[in-house]
This record gives C-alpha cells, sequence and structure tokens, in this order.
C-alpha cells in the first residue's frame, strides 16, 4: 500500500514536470516580457529623495524656577514652565501640528509642487500629501530625533527638513513663553495676596499695640515680673521695719504713722501692677489670657506671611526672568543637506519582484489550466447526472 502511495506520488510530480515542460515557452514568455516591463516602469517612476535632520531631545535638567526653587516640587512647576525630562511629546505635537504643516504648505508652494491646484480641497490634499512625505524618527538608544523629508527635489527635501526645525524652535520658544507667562501671573498674584495680607495683619498688630499698651510681649513680660519682685520686696521690707518700729515706740509715733503710710504705699504700687496700671504692663490679670491668645495668634500669622513672602519673592523675580528671556534654541546635531542618492524608487527591488511574481504566477496558471482540461470532463459529467 505505501509502495503505491508512493508510486502515486511519483507519477504526480513527473506530471507536473511534464506539464511545465510542454509550456515552457509561454511561461518563459510571461517573465520575460513582465521584466521588461517592469524595467520600463520603473525607469519611468520619479526619483525621490530623502534628506534627514538630527536633533537632541530634552534633557532631563528641568528648569531653572523647578530646580533651583523648588525642591521637591520640580516636576510640579516643570510641567507648568514646560520642562521635558527626557520626554519628545511637546516636540512631536508641535512637529504634527496643522498650523507647522501650513507653513511648510505655503512657504515651498506644495499644492503647485504636487500638482494639486486643479483639486477642490487643494490645500488639504497638499496636507495629506506632505504628511505621507514626512516622517519623525525618534531614537531610543541615543536619544535624538530625525526629520526626515522625501521629495522629487534633493535640495528642496534638506530645505524642508531645515524649516522644520526652525518652526519647531519658534513654536516652542512661543510656547515655553506663554505657559511661563502664565507662572508669572500666578506667582505675581499670590506674592500680591500675601502682601495684602500681610499689610492687613500688620494692621491688626498696631491696633493691638494701641489697645494693651503691649510692643515686645517677651521684654515687657520680663520687665513686669521683675518689678513685681521689686515691688513685694520693698512692701515686704517696710512691713518688716514697721512691726519693728511698733514694738519699741508704740502706734502713736510719728515714725510709726510714716512707716504704716510708706507700707500702704508700696502695697498700692504691688496692687497697680498687678491690675495693669503701670506702664511696664499695661494689663490686668484677668485680661493677660485673651492678650496673650491675641499676641500670640498675630506673631504666628506674622511670621506665616513673612515666610510666604521670603517665598514667593525670588519665584516672582525668576518668573519674570523665565517670562523675558529667550529659551534656548533647539540642540542640532546635523541639519540637512541635499542628499547625492536617491531614496526611492527601489528600481532593483521592483524588477526582481515583478518578475519574480510573473513567474510563479505562470506557473500557477499553467498547473491550474492542466488541472481544469483533466478534470472537466468529470465535472461535467456529474452535472448532467445531477440535473437528469
Amino acid at each position: 500500500m505505501n509502495d503505491q502511495n508512493t508510486t502515486n506520488v511519483d507519477d504526480t510530480w513527473w506530471h507536473m514536470l511534464g506539464v511545465l515542460f510542454r509550456w515552457r515557452r509561454f511561461i518563459i514568455i510571461v517573465t520575460g516580457v513582465m521584466a521588461v516591463v517592469s524595467v520600463v516602469i520603473s525607469l519611468m517612476l520619479p526619483v525621490w529623495y530623502k534628506a534627514s535632520s538630527r536633533l537632541l531631545l530634552p534633557n532631563s535638567g528641568g528648569s531653572g524656577i523647578a530646580s533651583a526653587l523648588l525642591g521637591d516640587l520640580s516636576s510640579a512647576a516643570e510641567s507648568l514652565l514646560g520642562g521635558g525630562g527626557g520626554d519628545y511629546v511637546r516636540y512631536m505635537a508641535i512637529l504634527h501640528s496643522r498650523a507647522v504643516k501650513e507653513q511648510i504648505v505655503e512657504r515651498f508652494d506644495l499644492i503647485n509642487v504636487y500638482d494639486l491646484a486643479e483639486e477642490e480641497f487643494a490645500s488639504e490634499e497638499a496636507l495629506s500629501a506632505l504628511a505621507d512625505n514626512i516622517e519623525f524618527v525618534i531614537d531610543d538608544e541615543y536619544d535624538f530625533m530625525s526629520i526626515e523629508v522625501f521629495d522629487q527635489d534633493a535640495q528642496r527635501a534638506a530645505d524642508i527638513s531645515n524649516y522644520f526645525i526652525e518652526l519647531l524652535d519658534e513654536e516652542n520658544n512661543r510656547l515655553t513663553r506663554q505657559t511661563a507667562g502664565n507662572f508669572r501671573a500666578f506667582v505675581e498674584s499670590r506674592y500680591d495676596l500675601a502682601e495684602e495680607e500681610r499689610g492687613a495683619m500688620l494692621d491688626s498688630l498696631a491696633s493691638f499695640q494701641r489697645k494693651y499698651g503691649v510692643i515686645d510681649l517677651e521684654a515687657q513680660t520680663e520687665a513686669y515680673f521683675s518689678q513685681l519682685a521689686e515691688l513685694r520686696a520693698s512692701t515686704l521690707q517696710y512691713e518688716i521695719q514697721l512691726n519693728g518700729m511698733r514694738a519699741q515706740f508704740g502706734e502713736g509715733n510719728q515714725q510709726v504713722k510714716n512707716m504704716q503710710s510708706m507700707v500702704e504705699a508700696a502695697n498700692q504700687s504691688f496692687q497697680d501692677a498687678l491690675d495693669g496700671r503701670e506702664m511696664v504692663m499695661p494689663v490686668s490679670q484677668e485680661e493677660a489670657p485673651e492678650m496673650v491668645r491675641q499676641f500670640l495668634n498675630l506673631t504666628m500669622e506674622r511670621t506665616i506671611q513673612e515666610r510666604i513672602l521670603e517665598l514667593v519673592a525670588p519665584m516672582l523675580e525668576q518668573a519674570r526672568f523665565e517670562e523675558e528671556r529667550q529659551s534656548e534654541t533647539l540642540q542640532v546635531v546635523d541639519a540637512a543637506v541635499a542628499p547625492f542618492e536617491k531614496a526611492k524608487p527601489k528600481r532593483m527591488i521592483i524588477v526582481i519582484g515583478a518578475t519574480l511574481s510573473a513567474f510563479i504566477l505562470a506557473l500557477v496558471f499553467v498547473l491550474l489550466l492542466d488541472w481544469w482540461k483533466r478534470n472537466s470532463p468529470r465535472f461535467a459529467s456529474r452535472i448532467r447526472e445531477a440535473s437528469a
């Protein structure tokens, strides 16, 4: 059984080879004609050149404001100021924008270059054709971008590629200045608000000082307690002397009466100090807790506002500088030059591909024709039997 199958397979292969041999002239003629036609067509195809410019992607340094002033907040400020961090998305968005492509079409009159003047939507067709003839390539290994342009004129291809870089630089600078302006306006508004709040706080502090007569609470408190100690010590000393004189001279003695007056005056001074009727601390003991609370709140608010101004003031100056300065130009590694070798069409590939395709199609056609000739009577017989 296996020998029979092997024999059948061999007979099939030999039959196919015999068919191909009988049709060899047809196969050769079809293949040769297609080879000649493909050569002629490839020679008639227009020559396209590819010009390429290369520029570095944004580095990962971050913006001046972010790195110099915000420390750990650099990533947030960097996004506000248009920092890259090695990210090429900003460049790609600009290059793919309609505004940039329209300037390219207008600058190089691509509507006429692409023979689209008679089209109903010539501008749209030109933009579409331009998009088909450009390519932005990102090299992840070396972190650079290539702007590749195909055109039938070598010098125009180089000029378009370089003009893309020029427009990218202008638009990137415009967006950077616009973003820096927005950031400056935000910082400026926050600075003005801090100044306003600080002024209101100073007014409140002045009112507090006028109400309680407190200029420096810490110094006045220390002086106040020193005064109380001295007053109390003086009163105690007078009381001791008074008791001694009473024991020696009696109550009716004039010196005792004089000493009694001195003791009463010392006690009154001490009590006046406790009641806040002294210049050192003109606040009574009942008012002292509320006064201290208000003073601490004002002191805390003053510290906060001063700290905010310390932070915002240099940020405002830097933001103004960022808005006014010209952004760094793009780092172009290689500007595009007019290529001397064509990029397409690949004539050799076209000729080989067309010739090989014609040869294969001729083989398939011959084999299918032979198969049909051998099996068509059987198919016709079955069809007649089925229809009877």
